[in-house]
């Protein structure tokens, strides 16, 4: 990267450029430009939710290589992750090497990191993004020889911020599944789980299962104010 005072440019620069696009793809390939004037050459924009709930439907810009992806799900590093564990815990921006694991009690821990290395993800950045309804995000990062200068850091967690939210508004970004907007929608009509249930041809209890997990993601005490959160949020 050039000179620190490009470093704020840089970063509106890209803000700039986000607030004009309106495709996904033209998105993802601002992104990429700008985080490789920072040396990252790879990316992941996506929901980080707590397992054994999996990644994979969260995603919502995939830039890592494509073999380390399938990689990843095929094995279901997530589970065993401990950038992402460490994603759950800070809503401070961290380097991969700062989330803490202990090898000796956690050795799948060890084994994705050593594997992703594998596949060129040396050293990554990550900015953890909170959203108004409490479920954590994230845009993670990684490349050969990154800039870790603390002002590039500065500029990346805002860029980071940006290009989660406008790829959010163009997606829709749903944080529930469609079966659990399904299941919320019915509730805001007022049926029972029960009733529910005979109109979706689930089982009762796993109607109950999705309400109870609608409501851990939405921040929500009762099955009331989870429906009313979904409404607002526009989930349903």
């Amino acid at each position: 990267m050039g000179q620190a005072h490009d470093y704020v440019k840089v970063a509106f620069d890209l803000i700039d450029d986000l607030d004009r696009l309106t495709a996904v793809d033209s998105v993802m390939s601002r992104v990429s430009t700008t985080l490789a004037d920072f040396g990252y050459t790879s990316f992941l924009i996506t929901g980080v939710p707590e397992p054994p709930q999996r990644l994979e439907p969260y995603i919502l810009l995939n830039g890592w290589p494509k073999g380390w992806t399938k990689h990843y799900t095929r094995s279901n590093y997530y589970a065993d992750d401990p950038v992402a564990a460490w994603c759950r815990r800070t809503v401070n921006p961290f380097e991969w090497s700062q989330a803490p694991f202990d090898a000796a009690r956690w050795p799948r821990a060890a084994e994705v990191m050593a594997v992703a290395r594998e596949f060129g993800l040396n050293k990554g950045f990550l900015v953890p993004i909170v959203r108004s309804t409490g479920f954590q995000a994230c845009v993670t990062m990684a490349g050969e020889r990154p800039d870790y200068e603390p002002r590039a850091k500065q500029a990346l967690h805002l860029v980071s911020m940006y290009a989660h939210a406008r790829c959010a508004a163009l997606m829709g970004c749903a944080l529930l599944s469609g079966r659990e907007c399904d299941v919320l929608a019915w509730a805001a009509e007022g049926k029972s789980s029960w009733e529910i249930a005979t109109i979706l041809g689930l089982s009762e209890r796993t109607v109950n299962w999705h309400v109870e997990q609608s409501k851990k993601k939405l921040d929500a005490v009762t099955r009331t104010q989870a429906v009313i959160k979904a409404l607002r949020s526009g989930e349903i």
